[in-house]
């Protein structure tokens, strides 16, 4: 009688310890898509109160365009974001001096990525640059199957003033991927090398400046078309 019970009783156990397994592997995936979302409050001071419009940041009749051709799921695309083009916000567009728009340049061989559509569906009220900002801050955080859906959702939801119900349906349109792919279609029109690059038009001219140039060398641009 004994020897019949022993089966069952290990089975038994077999089962609860796959039960178990599986409980552990879906908390663990579900934990993965969850994060804190860091540098609200540093976004909101350096994009706050600028006008914005879609892809363009600033005041429109700015003397200045600059228009930026950026991979927002790049890493070094995203240190670039931060140590070159956020200064230029904070001393050219703030100051009204200058308008910037952003052009989706991914840099990995596809004509546009989700976090690009992403951003472009934000712009689609107004808060592009708040939602890039944010990505960029945040993007050591991605999954480590990439960027997915509830990513993106934790970044929307982070965003001042952004109905996050809208931005889905958005996402789900097509306006969004095809205002994403023009960045790219414009960057591959000017021949642009596959880094971060800017290009500064003013009352002068206009200089089309290729592998990621410095801040130094930007706001030299600015000073002779100036």
């Amino acid at each position: 009688m004994q020897s019949r019970w022993i089966p069952l009783i290990l089975l038994s156990v077999a089962a609860i310890a796959l039960g178990g397994a599986i409980v552990s592997l879906s908390v663990g995936e579900h934990a993965e898509e969850e994060f804190a979302v860091e540098g609200a409050g540093e976004v909101q001071a350096l994009i706050a109160g600028i006008p914005q419009l879609g892809d363009r940041l600033g005041a429109a009749d700015a003397p200045i365009t600059i228009d930026v051709f950026n991979d927002v799921q790049c890493t070094r695309c995203a240190d670039y974001q931060l140590e070159v083009v956020d200064p230029l916000i904070r001393d050219h567009v703030r100051t009204g001096g200058a308008q910037m728009t952003f052009r989706h340049y991914p840099l990995g061989g596809e004509p546009v990525t989700l976090g690009g559509v992403a951003a472009e569906a934000a712009g689609e009220q107004d808060r592009q640059w708040q939602f890039i900002e944010l990505f960029v801050r945040n993007l050591g955080q991605v999954p480590e199957r990439g960027v997915t859906r509830e990513f993106l959702g934790e970044i929307a939801a982070a965003v001042p003033k952004l109905e996050v119900t809208d931005w889905e349906e958005a996402m789900a349109g097509t306006e969004a991927e095809q205002a994403a792919r023009a960045g790219n279609d414009l960057a591959t029109q000017l021949e642009i090398p596959a880094d971060p690059a800017v290009v500064v038009t003013g009352p002068s001219g206009s200089e089309e400046l290729d592998g990621a140039p410095t801040l130094d060398e930007v706001e030299a641009a600015i000073e002779r078309v100036g």
